[in-house]
């Protein structure tokens, strides 16, 4: 049976792209007023985008695992096309920065000691534990999810519903130990990968709910109350702790904002097709810009760096440069290189004998 395509995800996968982004220009941006500063403010929840990021991720990939699991190729096939959508664009990019931009701009090449954690996807260790790394500091998710994408498809085939749970809530207290430990010791808690499980296993307990057939008995009104109740929480906390490096808050908030976003994937899934927020989630644009939503966050820093060199002072005129940019970049790339690579799926997987 052919898994059903919920288009408005690729609206929510388009918004945490598109948060991420926005985050990263009102880092740049310089404000002065007051109402200027407040929105900076309210910009820099777009790094939240990452985690609705994973909670996304968990929970679709986790929605093709259970689908496919009794799948003689079960892994030949999901691990070939991980491959295929992921490898192309992270290798690409890391050619464009480590040797095209510096020859082209006669600039030296980073020593190969210093690239390599990010040729194997271990630069979230790298950053976190502050060893000499260079290279597109952004890609730090992406070494997260390598590393669940590693794990996560072993687990679901070994294991029963009630032992994927477990997993699930298991991964939840290792991130929770893991940030203990890493505040206590003085180091960063946001990149390291076995500080964020956490919330790539809540989008993977989502879609185990689904798969039994809990998550549609649920009331969708349970969902929005939940919803509006932990949004205010986190937003009072985040209002009031943000910037500090509170040490209790670096722990917890993870909790707040994974299960923030899981109530929203809840209800975007539950939602009538006829609700507005539904519409816009699933409206062309959106759609669009989700299909091509790996290009605007690899790239992203490429589309910054070129709006910068033109040194545009005006914030209005700086953030329609970066969109425009990355849009052109990202959907040139989509068209060139990741559309023809991704038809090559159905060539080079297993298909059942039948």
């Amino acid at each position: 049976m052919k898994l059903n395509h919920i288009v408005p995800l690729d609206g929510v996968r388009a918004t945490a792209a598109l948060m991420v982004l926005f985050f990263h220009c009102f880092q740049i941006a310089s404000f002065s007023s007051p109402a200027g500063l407040m929105l900076q403010k309210i910009g820099f929840l777009g790094q939240t985008g990452v985690s609705l990021f994973f909670v996304l991720s968990g929970f679709l990939i986790t929605r093709i695992l259970l689908q496919q699991v009794k799948d003689p190729n079960y892994l030949f096939n999901f691990f070939v096309r991980r491959a295929l959508r992921i490898f192309p664009l992270y290798f690409i990019y890391l050619c464009i920065i480590y040797f095209i931009l510096p020859i082209l701009f006669r600039k030296p090449i980073p020593d190969f000691s210093q690239q390599w954690y990010y040729w194997l996807y271990l630069q979230d260790f790298a950053i976190t534990f502050r060893w000499p790394a260079i290279g597109p500091k952004h890609f730090w998710s992406l070494a997260i999810e390598e590393h669940f994408y590693l794990a996560w498809p072993f687990i679901v085939l070994y294991s029963s519903t009630k032992g994927l749970i477990t997993a699930c809530f298991s991964l939840v207290a290792i991130s929770m130990v893991t940030r203990i430990l890493l505040v206590s010791n003085d180091y960063e808690t946001y990149f390291f990968t076995f500080a964020r499980l956490d919330e790539i296993s809540l989008g993977c307990l989502l879609a185990i709910l689904e798969y039994k057939k809990i998550l549609q008995r649920l009331p969708i009104q349970w969902v929005e109350r939940s919803f509006f109740v932990i949004v205010i929480t986190a937003g009072t906390l985040w209002f009031l702790f943000t910037a500090q490096a509170n040490p209790v808050i670096q722990v917890v908030k993870y909790q707040f904002i994974s299960f923030t976003y899981l109530l929203a994937v809840a209800w975007v899934v539950k939602a009538p097709a006829q609700n507005v927020i539904i519409s816009v989630l699933s409206s062309k644009y959106m759609t669009f810009t989700g299909s091509i939503s790996y290009g605007i966050y690899v790239y992203q820093a490429l589309a910054i760096e070129w709006i910068m060199h033109y040194n545009v002072s005006n914030n209005i005129v700086f953030f329609a440069g970066v969109i425009l940019a990355i849009y052109l970049i990202a959907t040139i790339s989509f068209y060139l290189i990741e559309k023809p690579i991704l038809s090559l799926k159905s060539k080079l997987t297993l298909q059942p004998v039948l």
